[in-house]
Parts: structure tokens; sequence; C-alpha cells
């Protein structure tokens, strides 16, 4: 129980907390999280729901928010004899759908009853719990239906109590940019709290209907934290509209591209303009897809961004730039790749060997690089002091380390950066008939793209 939680056993999950946040922190470009009052100001008793896009990152990213110890609701399949001590130790409880296995001779629905008591009881101690309303983890921009498991726990724990304990809901919404990648983005929304007291009136223990209600409201507002599109197609659509015509809007609607919650509401509202045009204008939404497809096709053939299309007139300017820059930062660059290359690329390869599931790769990749760093790290520092007996030259070494690393992840950057722009003053040169024909295509693009918005705020206006 969380409240009998013995000193030792907390002094670790802080201990580990705080280096999943470091980890996170490195894994991740940009972590940013819109609402963290709410996580600082909801104490136990708690549910806390979220969408589900990035298997066990999105447990790791949860549990590092809140200030106090989380419990984690899990697939039962994954409870062995080898696995349950450890998920014990975690506060992790299992739920069993009627395909999933156990190595308990228990009916999935005896199961089930044990695992809504250990929740009524963790509530009833005022703790915390963390659960994914979907039931499936699926990495897609999608809300799908949730079930009625939370809203059961909630009721079933009040109702048990005379709906004195105060159980909150509160949803968060996990936003990757893109939930596989090293260095990439998230963004978490969190949303408003549904207090569970408010059904106290309606609800009795055979009140469906009122399970389906809080059901409904916590669908509602776990969809209001995250980016939703309906299918493949539209979320290609909506993602290509971002590839060139983002930065674009941030200008024009005077939004600061530095804050994820800006980009996020430029998203959902680019999400809300595609439909528009699918419901109003079909031909012409069909039109501007096929010509995007096409383009972006092309740049990808030939090794080119978008981006150096806003820079024509100063490619050589950037170029030597960038060139100056990666002849000055090479004995640095060198220097950081040998120290942290090992542990760098070791992640990515041992997530290959352990699993082919995309899925897994994120949450693989960053428990790989807890180990790797520390280890390796850990090796270099030892040989500097062996080498050389010198402490202040082992002390600016080890945090050196770091440092370059960072710097390598800056300079390849730059190096990619520095390849687009190389091929596209080549093409410019040999091939100015292609370069002249993307750039055309390019601008019947952002006309139409233009078009659009006109058309879309000229509706907005008249609402």
């Amino acid at each position: 129980m969380p409240n009998l939680t013995p000193l030792p056993v907390m002094l670790l999950y802080s201990f580990l907390k705080f280096i999943l946040k470091v980890a996170l922190r490195v894994f991740f470009r940009r972590f940013e999280v819109h609402g963290r009052e709410k996580l600082r100001n909801t104490k136990g008793p708690l549910l806390l729901v979220s969408n589900h896009p990035n298997t066990f990152m999105d447990p790791l990213i949860a549990a590092t928010l809140m200030p106090q110890r989380l419990a984690f609701i899990a697939n039962g399949s994954i409870f062995t004899k080898f696995t349950r001590p450890f998920f014990k130790f975690f506060h992790v409880i299992p739920v069993y759908r009627q395909k999933d296995t156990s190595d308990v001779p228990l009916s999935p629905a005896e199961l089930n009853k044990m695992t809504f008591k250990r929740c009524y009881d963790y509530l009833k101690a005022k703790g915390s719990i963390l659960i994914f309303p979907e039931g499936t983890s699926e990495i897609e921009r999608r809300l799908r239906g949730i079930k009625t498991g939370t809203a059961r726990i909630a009721l079933g724990a009040e109702y048990e109590n005379n709906f004195q304990l105060g159980i909150t809901i509160l949803p968060i919404g996990l936003n990757y940019s893109d939930p596989t990648h090293f260095r990439s983005e998230v963004f978490v929304n969190v949303g408003e709290p549904i207090s569970v007291s408010d059904f106290k009136e309606k609800y009795n223990s055979d009140s469906f209907e009122t399970v389906e209600e809080l059901t409904q409201l916590i669908q509602q507002r776990l969809a209001e934290t995250v980016i939703i599109t309906e299918d493949e197609e539209e979320d290609t659509l909506v993602r290509q509209v971002e590839t060139l015509y983002k930065n674009q809007l941030f200008d024009d609607l005077h939004l600061n591209d530095n804050v994820k919650k800006d980009e996020y509401e430029l998203i959902k509202q680019l999400v809300s303009a595609v439909r528009y045009f699918e419901k109003h204008h079909p031909e012409q939404l069909k039109s501007l897809q096929v010509k995007m497809t096409n383009y972006l096709e092309n740049l990808q053939k030939l090794h080119l961004s978008d981006e150096i299309f806003t820079q024509t007139r100063r490619l050589y300017s950037h170029l030597g730039t960038t060139l100056l820059k990666l002849i000055v930062g090479f004995p640095f660059y060198t220097w950081g790749l040998f120290t942290n290359y090992v542990p760098y690329i070791s992640p990515s390869k041992i997530a290959n060997l352990i699993s082919s599931d995309v899925t897994y790769r994120a949450p693989i990749m960053m428990t790989v690089g807890i180990i790797a760093f520390p280890v390796f790290y850990g090796l270099d520092i030892w040989a500097m002091q062996t080498a050389f007996q010198n402490s202040w030259l082992t002390l600016a070494f080890a945090v050196s380390l770091p440092l370059t690393g960072y710097f390598v992840l800056w300079y390849w950057d730059k190096v990619t950066r520095l390849s687009h722009l190389w091929q596209a003053l080549r093409l410019f040169r040999q091939k100015p008939t292609l370069m002249e024909s993307l750039t055309t295509e390019r601008t019947k693009i952002f006309n139409l793209l233009e078009e659009a918005k006109t058309i879309y705020l000229k509706r907005e206006f008249a609402q």
C-alpha cells in the first residue's frame, strides 16, 4: 500500500525516477508539459488516464511527471513467475482480457475481481494509479474507444466507501513527433480533472448507465488533450501540410514555434481544416494532396529538404557558414565520437536484436542507454585516471564526456544540412531545369495552401 511503503524502497524509487528524468531529457530533443500545476496539485486518491501510443515509454513518462508514487495497470499476460516480483516492487497491477493468458489457474473474471479489489484498496489508501483506458498501444495519432474499466474502478471504489474518498480522474495526452526515434519531441498535455463524487446521486452497483456516462466524459476530456486524425490517409495529409506550411503559419498567425503548446494548437487547427475541406471542397483538397505527395517524393529521391527553397538567395552564404563551423568543430567532433560512439550506437543495435516490433524500439533503446552510458563513461574515466593519475584531469575529462556527446549530435545535424545545401547547389548548377520545375511546383502548392487558408479563415469568421 502507498502509505506503508518502507523508506529504503521509496528512496530507491526516487533515485530510479531521477535517472529516468535525466534519460528522458536526453532521449527527447524537446520535452514540454502543459498544465504541470495540475499534476502537482492533484493528490491521491487519483486515477491518471492517458492515451497509449508508445508502449513502455508512456508509463515511464507519466511516472516521472508525478510527485507521488504511481501504481500501474498493465496487461496480465506479461506477468510470469519471473517477472511478478519485479512488477510487484513497482506496484504494477495486472488486468486480464479474455484472450490473455495467466500462470495462475483462475479465470480472467476471477483474476480481474482481484484486480478491482487491489485498486479499491490502493485508492482507499490515497494512492495514485495510472491507466491506459484504450486497452492497447498503437503508434498513431488516434484515440480508440476507451473501455469502461476506469469508470468501474472509480465508481466502485467510491461506492464501497460511501463516496467519501474524493477520487479524481486526471487525463493526460501524450503527443509524440516521432515515437520511435531518438532526439524526437514529446508534448504532454494535461487535461481538466473529473471529480467522481459528482456521480454520487446517479450511481449504484447496478447502474451501468452511470458507468457509460463517466466513460464518455473520460473519452471527451482525454480527446481534448491529444491530436486525433481519423485514418492513415488523413494523418499523412496533415503531416504533409505540417512539413511544408507549418513555419509559414507560425509567422502568419504570430505563434511561437519554440512553444509546443502553440504547435499543438496549430496542428489541431490543421486537422480541423483538413476535415472541413474533405467535406466541403474534396476536389480542391485532392488536387493539393497529389501535388504535395509528388513534390515531397521528388525531394526525397533527390536527397533535398524543402528548407533549401527558402534559402535560394543565400545558399552559398549558408554553405560557407556551415562549412566553417564544421571545420572548426571537427577536432571536438572526432573526440566526442571516439568517447561516445559505443554507448550511443549500442542501444539501437541491441533494440534491433531484442525485438523487430517498432513499437518497442524507443523504450528498449532508452533502457539500454541508461545502462550503457554510465558503464562506458565509467570505463573511460577509470582508464583516464589509470593512465595519467591526475584527479583534476580526470574530473575535466568526466565533465567533457556528456558535453562532447551533445556536440556530436549538433555536429551531425550540421553535416546533414551541409549535404542538403551541397546537393541543392550541385543540382542548381547541373540540372537547372529540374530545380526550376521543383521551384514552380512548390510555388503552386503554396498558392493553393494560401487560398485554402483564406477560405477556411473566412468560414471561421462567419461562424
